[in-house]
């Protein structure tokens, strides 16, 4: 769907869609692709952000935990319980600033260049603003952008 299946890009795409099954969303979005990015602890794009997979995780949870209080639902804590299984999540299925952000990243590379790919979709998603769900997870997560930003180039 997004070029070969190995490439890096490929992985960082399917990595999201797989953080969308298990999160039990309906639509990828811009916070997915960044925990796509997270799943490898040792690419560039997650040494640039220096945060763990399971802390962006985390941070989405209370996000998400706060826009429900915020509106008058209180889910409290979770129980601890087996993990309810999620269908899997169309690659069709992206939000508009998704899409948006997977094209500004493939439109920044060419053929000989596809496997930097991950590392301009960060560029994307760290220049994102709110209402943005990915800026609200960086801001929630306490990165420095500009130093992501550095760290990455």
């Amino acid at each position: 769907m997004f070029g070969k299946e190995t490439s890096p890009f490929a992985k960082v795409v399917t990595a999201a869609l797989e953080e969308t099954r298990q999160r039990g969303d309906r639509r990828l979005g811009t916070e997915h692709l960044l925990l796509g990015l997270l799943r490898d602890p040792d690419s560039p794009t997650a040494r640039a952000l220096g945060v763990r997979v399971a802390d962006a995780r985390a941070a989405l949870d209370a996000l998400d935990q706060a826009a429900l209080k915020a509106i008058g639902i209180d889910v409290g804590v979770p129980p601890k319980s087996r993990p309810r299984r999620h269908p899997a999540v169309p690659g069709t299925a992206l939000t508009t600033s998704a899409r948006a952000a997977i094209n500004q990243a493939i439109k920044a590379t060419t053929r000989r260049t596809r496997d930097t790919a991950p590392n301009h979709l960060l560029l994307v998603l760290l220049a994102q603003s709110r209402p943005d769900p990915v800026a609200e997870l960086l801001d929630e997560l306490r990165i420095d952008r500009s130093a992501s930003r550095a760290r990455l180039t």
